[in-house]
């Protein structure tokens, strides 16, 4: 990264209540696709890395790209690589990738920052910031949760919409997997139906520093979700949601089932529902060159 030791923190504060962190529905704690199967920083898309202060808060920026604006919403696990669908979009879209506040090298903010919810005023001051009226929104996973709930109370300012295995929504009847009941080594065979994706993610080495931000991020997602880690209200709110809306899901799902990406459509009007066989929580890298056709088609289709 570009000037990266300027930006750099260590966050060293350890947990003080391991219970409450195994408690979580951990169903998007690390999103894998961040950690492999990625390009590194700057390795194949030139990203501009900066900080900006929006609003009051000091906020981690990588943009790229020339065109129409495109936010992509990170989940708990943060920023760590560049996905390769990026290689496809650069050239059509001007992309905007942000550590959330409270995750990364953003700011944390603990008093303002203690709801999904908070995050929508924040996000409307990041397109204010930059002067952009109307945007594309991908969210994966835990940041699927923040489009819906921007693209919910903010839909004039959503032009397309899509999410990725995006959580928040309860189903009756319907498990999730709760991964801190799993053991460190295990976990990573349930974000994938390839396990060769999850032996290389098992085998990651991570710097101290890598190693301190992720504990960062669970520790500001276990603040976001410790006994709210899905909005009831989902149901009645999201017809509220005007932007047509593309949902990608992997038949083999084992964090949040099939029925989370059919119940989405059922709920959003102008929902569209993609369903990638063989394929696990993670379809941006488990089958990304289906992944990124769904998502070009997608937006470039003018309905």
């Amino acid at each position: 990264m570009e000037n990266s030791k300027e930006y750099r923190f260590i966050w060293k504060t350890r947990f003080t209540s391991y219970s409450k962190i195994r408690r979580i529905s951990t169903y998007h704690v690390i999103n894998a696709f961040e950690i492999i199967g990625g390009a590194k920083m700057n390795e194949t898309v030139h990203f501009k890395d900066e900080i900006v202060e929006i609003g009051d808060v000091k906020t981690h920026v990588y943009t790229a790209g020339e065109g129409e604006p495109l936010l992509w919403f990170h989940g708990a696990g943060g920023i760590t690589t560049i996905p390769e669908i990026f290689n496809e979009l650069v050239s059509a879209y001007k992309i905007y990738l942000i550590d959330h506040p409270g995750f990364g090298q953003s700011e944390k903010k603990e008093d303002r920052f203690t709801e999904f919810t908070d995050y929508n005023y924040f996000y409307r001051d990041f397109l204010d910031h930059y002067s952009l009226d109307k945007i594309n929104l991908v969210g994966h996973s835990m940041g699927g949760r923040m489009a819906l709930e921007f693209s919910i109370s903010h839909s004039h300012r959503v032009k397309k919409l899509i999410l990725i295995s995006a959580s928040g929504l309860y189903i009756e009847g319907v498990k999730r997997t709760d991964i801190f009941i799993h053991q460190p080594e295990k976990r990573p065979s349930l974000y994938f139906y390839n396990k060769q994706y999850a032996e290389e993610m098992l085998n990651q080495e991570k710097s101290e520093e890598e190693q301190s931000i992720e504990v960062k991020n669970l520790t500001m997602f276990a603040r976001l979700t410790w006994e709210k880690d899905d909005n009831r209200k989902f149901p009645f709110l999201l017809r509220y949601i005007t932007a047509p809306t593309c949902v990608i899901w992997g038949e083999n799902d084992q964090i949040l089932p099939v029925e989370h990406g059919k119940a989405f459509k059922k709920y959003i009007q102008k929902a569209e529902l993609h369903m990638i066989k063989n394929c696990g929580h993670i379809p941006q890298v488990e089958q990304k060159e289906q992944c990124t056709q769904i998502i070009k088609s997608f937006l470039e289709n003018s309905n």
